[in-house]
């Protein structure tokens, strides 16, 4: 199993100089991807249920968004792109309806070229209601708006002459397209959710499943669902990259076993120290777990 490094949502390195030393740490300690997560306007005040209260002991982390800076994703992936050289760089997860994706297929297509094909995207339709109301982008439905937007995008990848005719988004005339994405066809489609419709798409175009902070108990009964849909999909369940987030200061060298005996790939740490020492130790500590268990 290899391990990966979570910048939740930027708070811990809006530092220029503290995200350069982050980056670097993380192609020395050989960490196979470095991802940070979403959310364009955060309230204040939040009363949707927190999808991860049960791993939480029942009590919402709404910290995290209301007090906390949020670097936007696309330019400090763009920008940790430019200092590195082989860690895979993505988004856990963009929040696909919030944005057009015309918009996003450039953004993904001219990371993925300018990283050298490390690109990575990870999706997710959003839980924040609040947010979407300040967007002015409908909550209901939002499922089917981002199953049309990504089907949209990656026809924006990988056809000569896209069209596209979905209920939120159109495409009936001919564009240019370019960039094209490094990889091909196009980067790999990581998929969160918790819920049985989040698994549906993951059964009907996710490359893996991105795995939140769940408790083992949600995540073995999921995946044998999950095993169900890839079946009646028709495609192998083999092929899904499993990868999953955990809470550093209380991963034990079990858990870490448990994760790589439920097929996940790649483990994240989400340190939340600003300090880029304090980081390097936390990441040094957490590959060694990895490492010794692996």
């Amino acid at each position: 199993m290899k391990y990966g490094l979570h910048l939740a949502g930027g708070a811990s390195v809006c530092d220029r100089k503290v995200l350069m030393d982050v980056a670097r740490i993380a192609e020395e300690e050989g960490c196979d991807s470095l991802l940070i997560g979403d959310h364009i306007v955060l309230p204040k005040t939040i009363a949707s249920p927190w999808p991860y209260e049960e791993y939480n002991d029942g009590k919402p982390n709404y910290d995290i968004y209301t007090s906390m800076e949020w670097l936007d994703p696309f330019d400090t992936i763009a920008f940790v792109a430019g200092i590195t050289e082989k860690v895979r760089l993505g988004l856990s997860v963009l929040i696909v309806p919030y944005r057009h994706p015309f918009d996003v297929a450039r953004r993904v297509a001219t990371i993925d070229v300018l990283s050298g094909g490390r690109f990575i995207l990870g999706t997710g339709v959003g839980w924040l209601e609040e947010e979407f109301n300040l967007l002015g982008v409908p909550f209901q439905r939002r499922g089917k708006r981002t199953r049309e937007y990504i089907e949209m995008m990656k026809a924006l990848w990988t056809e000569d002459s896209p069209r596209y005719a979905g209920e939120f988004v159109q495409l009936e005339e001919d564009v240019n397209v370019l960039p094209r994405p490094l990889q091909k066809p196009h980067p790999p489609i990581w998929v969160g959710g918790e819920s049985v419709y989040a698994l549906k798409r993951v059964a009907r175009f996710g490359d893996g499943w991105h795995i939140a902070l769940l408790t083992f108990n949600q995540i073995r009964p999921m995946l044998d669902q999950l095993k169900r849909l890839m079946d009646e999909a028709g495609r192998n369940y083999d092929d899904l990259e499993l990868t999953a987030m955990t809470d550093p200061t209380r991963t034990t060298p079990d858990d870490i076993k448990t994760y790589r005996d439920l097929g996940v790939k790649v483990l994240y740490t989400v340190p939340l120290s600003r300090d880029p020492d304090s980081i390097a130790q936390e990441v040094r500590s957490f590959a060694k777990q990895v490492q010794d268990v692996s």
